[in-house]
């Protein structure tokens, strides 16, 4: 049975393909070099530290996450309190094709077939015949196609195959479950605006392995591509200009202010449910983010200990 880092205990050698993530290059009290980062797959991920010169300058000029087949010794980490493990890199060599990677690329918990459905099924909900054709238009060919593979995150939430379409729905199914409690809102715009709020990730992370960004999404970012992807659709449809500059602010506007990134900040009731609907999914998802087997784990996404279980 493949070895996953999962299972790593103390004194394993191990020599596998993984995913490198480098953190630190530096040189060590001694006079030489070290790395330092983590290691992953799709079962969980280990810090990592290398004092070869030669592995060392090769990960110097990695300019993100990487796969290699890696070699080395699992060991007790000696500068943490917990008694953690972490992995001395002792080699690390190119991969080759018939090396097996399937454990590289991270999968959610989920049915995807049900949540393409409810995809499908949100978009035949919304009665308003310009923002319905926009969505049918949209979630079409290639665009569909890496709207259903793609991550949502690189790292944070949602970041395996899928986590874009699984993060989209349920963040839909909040933002109508909050619309039925308020008085006043757009249920349509609200369901157009959650499923198509994070659209430019597509095209912002790559679904190769590691999940790097594109140049493009590190020129640009997912908020501002999303609305030009949405502006381009609708250039060819009949829309109402007033209904799609409200689409459009709640797509501008999903990370609430502009101290989180937002161009705008939240000013209507559609884009404050929308907001607020995607970041309590963003926040649930971290409960489904384990990395040790405690009660209690530190989450570098809220900067803060979460109870993972039941005490």
């Amino acid at each position: 049975m493949k070895q996953v880092i999962s299972n790593f205990k103390a004194g394993t050698k191990i020599c596998q393909a993984v995913l490198v993530r480098v953190q630190k290059v530096g040189n060590s009290s001694n006079g030489g070099v070290f790395a330092r980062g983590l290691l992953e797959d799709n079962s969980g991920r280990i810090p990592f530290i290398c004092f070869d010169a030669v592995l060392v300058d090769k990960m110097r000029d990695l300019e993100g996450p990487a796969a290699f087949m890696i070699g080395g010794a699992v060991d007790i980490n000696k500068f943490a309190n917990d008694m953690s493990l972490q992995v001395i890199v002792q080699r690390l060599e190119n991969l080759v094709p018939e090396d097996d990677i399937s454990n590289l690329l991270p999968h959610g918990d989920f049915d995807v077939q049900a949540y393409k459905n409810k995809l499908a099924n949100y978009i035949k909900a919304v009665r308003t015949p310009g923002l319905r054709i926009l969505l049918e238009t949209i979630f079409s060919g290639n665009t569909y196609e890496a709207f259903v593979n793609n991550p949502a995150g690189t790292r944070l939430h949602h970041a395996y195959i899928g986590g874009l379409l699984q993060h989209s729905v349920d963040v839909a199914d909040l933002a109508v479950a909050l619309a039925g409690q308020i008085e006043g809102v757009d249920k349509d715009l609200i369901i157009a605006g959650a499923l198509l709020h994070d659209l430019g990730k597509i095209r912002e992370i790559s679904s190769q392995i590691g999940f790097p960004y594109t140049n493009e999404g590190r020129f640009m970012g997912h908020i501002a591509m999303t609305s030009l992807m949405v502006q381009e659709a609708a250039a060819k449809l009949r829309i109402p200009a007033s209904r799609l500059e409200q689409l459009q602010h709640i797509l501008l506007s999903h990370h609430g202010d502009n101290e989180k990134g937002s161009p705008v900040a939240c000013a209507t009731r559609e884009a404050f449910i929308v907001h607020y609907a995607d970041e309590i999914n963003a926040v649930m998802n971290q409960f489904e983010q384990r990395e040790g087997k405690g009660a209690w784990e530190y989450n570098r996404m809220l900067g803060r200990n979460l109870l993972m279980e039941k005490l």
